[in-house]
């Protein structure tokens, strides 16, 4: 069976080599499909650690020299700034909110000057969140 790209439709159709067998359309894929989809369990277990995380980490910033958190929420936010919006399935909103407002406390409570990388993280993270709640239409802000 061979494959020709139908330039009419944007799809592929399936032809039989010899045989009797009508051709088949085979749609093709949407360009704005992401490769892997995010589950709401993955995503809501990523923000509920880094919920408590940047709380922690918050926390840490009393107590000189401990830093454990931190390390800890700069690789949960270094997953999830590789998060592509399209590829999350339904995000838990109330999970999404507390995530948001964690992070956006943490950093505005992070001495100067902050640790770059984490710092750099929560920023890169803080306006998926935002666009997370946007699409959920959850009236929050943070």
């Amino acid at each position: 069976m061979e494959l020709e790209h139908e330039r009419s439709s944007g799809g592929t159709t399936a032809q039989g080599a010899g045989t009797t067998e009508p051709a088949r359309h085979v749609p093709a894929l949407p360009h704005e499909m992401p490769a892997t989809l995010i589950s709401q369990d993955h995503s809501t277990a990523a923000l509920r650690r880094c919920t408590a995380l940047a709380t922690r980490a918050r926390a840490d910033l009393l107590t000189r020299g401990r830093q454990d958190a931190s390390a800890q929420l700069a690789d949960v936010l270094e997953e999830m700034s590789r998060w592509e919006p399209a590829a999350l399935v339904d995000p838990d909103p109330t999970m999404t909110v507390l995530a948001a407002a964690a992070l956006q406390d943490l950093a505005a409570r992070l001495p100067s000057p902050a640790p770059s990388a984490l710092e750099a993280r929560i920023e890169a993270v803080l306006p998926l969140l935002r666009a997370m709640m946007d699409r959920g239409h959850v009236a929050a802000s943070a």
